[in-house]
């Protein structure tokens, strides 16, 4: 073949590549998306509730807390009488994952005696390797 032929090939293919690159970059986008209903989306839910999932949080409850409570408590090196530890109560509330480290951190009111007065505070809870609860005190 002739060189100015194969020059002229090469042109036309490479006008034909740069106009078909130039329609699809600038043609618009066929929408293939549309908004559905709050009512429908309810519908979806209801009938399929894993479409979405509520997350869960695995938290002792107020009897193993408060005998981690207790636990942590006594072994505290701020506790200096180990004989005479207050008879403490505690009130779990609600629970959510721990923002550092394992376990979860609960809203507990603890009294320290029967005449004590409540202290909301948040506590940390983790399950150790036997499954029993550890609580975190700060």
């Amino acid at each position: 073949m002739h060189q100015n032929a194969i020059i002229a090939i090469a042109a036309t293919l490479g006008i034909a590549a740069g106009a078909g690159g130039t329609y699809i970059a600038t043609s618009e986008p066929k929408v293939e998306a549309q908004a559905i209903s709050k009512a429908e989306l309810v519908a979806a839910i209801s009938a399929d509730p894993s479409l979405c999932p509520i997350p869960t949080v695995e938290a002792p409850t107020e009897a193993e807390a408060l005998a981690a409570y207790r636990k942590a408590h006594a072994a505290s090196p701020l506790v200096w009488d180990r004989n005479n530890l207050p008879e403490i109560s505690l009130v779990l509330g609600q629970c959510d994952k721990a923002g550092a480290g394992p376990g979860v951190a609960c809203m507990t009111s603890v009294k320290l005696g029967p005449e004590a007065r409540p202290v909301d505070r948040i506590v940390g809870f983790a399950k150790s390797a036997s499954g029993e609860w550890i609580a975190t005190i700060n």
